[in-house]
């Protein structure tokens, strides 16, 4: 099996770009070292800009690999650094050693986070390579797992040596790496920031075994794949990269590594370039810099301050071993990158309690002002909290440093759970979790705590609510949100997957709510019928906090609708929608859904358009390019036949995408049959969802933000639903109105500001 996807990974990566630029002589101050008598460096790499004459005198010049137009640089230790995308790029160049005179190897390297591997115990990973020059039984390799877990393999004429650091790698700044081998004295070192660090003395002479593969940096000798993608790829910078064919002295190292790095944060961002040429990616919504997210989860308010936490892979565009990504921002609209929160860790050689992932949680402030991160923790063990819900405890006020206090508590009673949510009620913590009933479907579990400081204060009450009369067929609910939404009411809002629910099918998969009452103890809907957050499929798992003013706003996921193919083309996978807020109808039944006041803060004034459209059929109402906001009021409209939008719209009408109302039918309506010319696309063109003219009023006011592939629709400031799409053709940008019958539209747009200020 693994074979045949190893050869797909091969077709899909044939079109990686790579290219082979040599660099100028070592930079002032930083020389190569040898030892006595020994030759110059075999290969220098310093990644500064080419130099008149540089390419016929430097040593080994690199080829860059990627699958992105050019290669990523940012600043460096000294000038300028190389920066991996985790999962397609890499640098190599032929290299000769001699057995008999051994080598020293040495980069600056920076690590963002560490590399992804299989969900499978740890002897069942493979480990990625900070640098190496390697065959199964050949060469040597600076190896690293998903773990932190590293050390150096060195093969000789006797067989392997292994030299195994006893900490993890540093995250997050500039450290100097080297490993050496002296065939002489048969003695394999390591070295981390000028000091050995581990070491293994063989005590007699034996020929080094070199490898004539490639000398590679982020790139390991073998891959681990995972259908199209290999998942053992570094997420780096890497600054003066040298290799010598000989040993160069401690002191020699630690004049190599005795200097004061710069801060790696600069070093470790994602370069604009990546995706400059990128027609889908999004530019003010929410999203990582790059690669894979999923669930936004943890949205919490501390002073002036949001945080949102979210599921990534900061590796590449694919789902493995989960970890938490964190932004912040101000007003919801801007937001800032941050490291990683929490990561899968082992407590002992091959076992972690949250060693398979972090999975979807929330984040509370508790006692003392400081934060408590609720998550999904997942290993291999049958006995030991698998799954578990686990905590984790910050009182750094920027939420960037964590302390993990173990799981509380496991799925005894349930066949499944995940997803935990907490609030606080008089002096006790409440959760409810997402679960898999012991002899049903969907619903969630439900704890009390009556001492956050006590692990073991947490307590499973009885059903939470009438969970085998709300399901819709489910097996199991995930992301649970509860919480006040209007004076005596409450929403209960679950994302049910499994069982009859599909992500194509019907059900589809989406975020469904119910509202009720709540008396501290059981949660009754006023009906046990699901209501559909959105009118459409598309946006689900959104996470809640309130404002300022006590408003409850929400974020969720808007996923991909491209294969994965597409997504290991583009490098990156989903995006989180618009801010919405969140609010109760006048019905005192239903949730109305409205972008966010601050969102205005996007809009340019220069090319604003301000028109009224009258008539019947297609009207272009304009062209602001592909990040606008649209608002078009029918002041009159039909009474039968359809009426709406369409968007994304070439100029001969070969891309366009139709969003409509079916007065007759009470539906609004989704065309995407024609709103691209690739073939990437998954799941229905043509999709239709219920409307409640009752609750939110004949549909009058369409609100729309397109922000390159993804689309968020406000209808009458109360009904919403977000969506992608995907032209292809750069000039698909044109929005008009359609109606079947005469209408007078109001029509306001403007271009929409992909940096906001203040």
């Amino acid at each position: 099996m693994r074979d045949t996807i190893a050869a797909a990974r091969r077709i899909a990566l044939r079109a990686l770009a790579t290219t082979a630029i040599a660099f100028a002589a070592p930079k002032s101050g930083v020389a190569a070292q040898t030892g006595s008598g020994a030759s110059p460096p075999l290969l220098i790499w310093q990644f500064e800009a080419d130099a008149p004459g540089s390419r016929a005198s430097a040593p080994a010049p690199p080829r860059f690999t990627t699958q992105f137009p050019r290669p990523d640089f940012v600043p460096g230790v000294n000038g300028r650094a190389w920066r991996s995308d985790g999962f397609s790029s890499w640098v190599s160049a032929p290299l000769v050693l001699v057995p008999e005179r051994g080598f020293t190897a040495q980069a600056w390297v920076a690590l963002e986070s560490y590399p992804s591997g299989y969900e499978e115990p740890v002897d069942d990973m493979i480990p990625a390579s900070l640098f190496q020059q390697a065959t199964k039984d050949s060469g040597f390799d600076v190896f690293i797992d998903a773990y932190g877990r590293w050390g150096l393999r060195v093969s000789t004429a006797s067989g392997s040596a292994r030299a195994q650091a006893k900490d993890v790698f540093p995250l997050n700044k500039w450290v100097h790496v080297v490993a050496s081998y002296d065939p002489a004295s048969g003695d394999v070192s390591l070295y981390l920031n000028g000091r050995r660090i581990a070491g293994k003395a063989l005590g007699r002479s034996v020929a080094f075994k070199p490898s004539t593969s490639d000398f590679q940096i982020a790139h390991s000798w073998r891959d681990a794949p995972m259908g199209v993608f290999s998942i053992n790829g570094l997420d780096a910078a890497y600054d003066d990269v040298q290799v010598t064919n000989a040993i160069l002295s401690p002191a020699q190292i630690g004049s190599a590594a005795d200097r004061t790095p710069p801060p790696a944060s600069a070093s470790l961002i994602v370069p604009p370039s990546r995706f400059a040429d990128d027609l889908q990616r999004p530019t003010y919504h929410a999203m990582p810099p790059a690669n894979w997210t999923n669930e936004p989860h943890g949205l919490i308010r501390r002073g002036g301050t949001w945080h949102m936490f979210y599921q990534r892979t900061p590796n590449g565009p694919y789902k493995t071993l989960m970890t938490w990504g964190h932004m912040k921002s101000d007003d919801l609209v801007r937001w800032t990158d941050l490291p990683i929160a929490l990561r899968p860790e082992l407590q002992t050689d091959n076992f972690g309690f949250d060693m398979k992932g972090i999975w979807s949680g929330d984040v509370v402030t508790g006692p003392n002002h400081w934060a408590f991160a609720f998550y999904t923790s997942v290993n291999h063990s049958a006995k030991f909290y698998n799954p578990g819900i686990s905590m984790a405890i910050s009182d750094d006020p920027a939420l960037i440093t964590w302390k993990k206090t173990g799981p509380l508590i496991d799925s005894a009673g349930l066949r499944d759970f995940r997803d935990p949510y907490v609030w606080f009620e008089g002096a006790e913590t409440r959760m409810i979790v997402g679960g898999a009933m012991a002899s049903e479907g969907g619903g969630v579990a439900y704890y009390r705590c009556d001492n956050l400081a006590s692990r073991s204060c947490w307590k499973r009450q009885p059903r939470f609510a009438p969970f085998s009369e709300m399901d819709i067929g489910s097996d199991i609910w995930e992301m649970p949100v509860f919480a006040a939404i209007g004076p005596g009411k409450y929403i209960l809002e679950a994302n049910p997957i499994g069982g009859k629910v599909s992500k194509y099918g019907s059900p589809a998969t989406r975020a469904v709510y119910w509202i009720g009452t709540w008396d501290g103890v059981k949660f009754r809907p006023d009906d046990v019928k699901a209501k559909m957050l959105d009118l459409l499929p598309g946006h689900l798992s959104p996470t809640v906090d309130r404002d300022a003013t006590g408003t409850l706003v929400g974020i969720g996921i808007v996923d991909e609708r491209r294969t994965p193919e597409a997504q290991l083309h583009a490098g990156w996978a989903h995006t989180f929608s618009l801010p919405r807020v969140w609010k109760l109808m006048p019905d005192g039944e239903t949730l109305g859904q409205s972008p966010l006041y601050a969102l205005a803060r996007l809009r340019r004034t220069d090319g604003a358009i301000a028109s009224v459209v009258s008539g019947a059929g297609d009207h272009v109402a304009g062209d602001l390019g592909r990040t606008v906001e649209i608002d078009a009021e029918f002041e009159t409209s039909p009474t039968h036949g359809t009426y709406g939008l369409t968007l994304a719209a070439a100029p001969d009408g070969s891309e366009t995408t139709r969003l409509y109302y079916d007065v007759e039918k009470h539906e609004v309506v989704l065309d995407k049959r024609r709103s691209t010319l690739s073939t990437d696309g998954e799941g229905a063109m043509l999709l239709r969802g219920a409307y409640d003219e009752t609750a939110f009023g004949k549909p009058r006011d369409f609100h729309v933000y397109i922000d390159h592939s993804v689309v968020d629709v406000f209808i009458n400031n109360a009904a919403a639903l977000s969506f992608r799409l995907y032209p292809t053709r750069a000039d698909s940008t044109v929005f008009g109105v359609m109606s079947s019958a005469d209408a007078r539209v109001r029509v306001e747009a403007w271009p929409l500001d992909t940096a906001p200020k203040k």
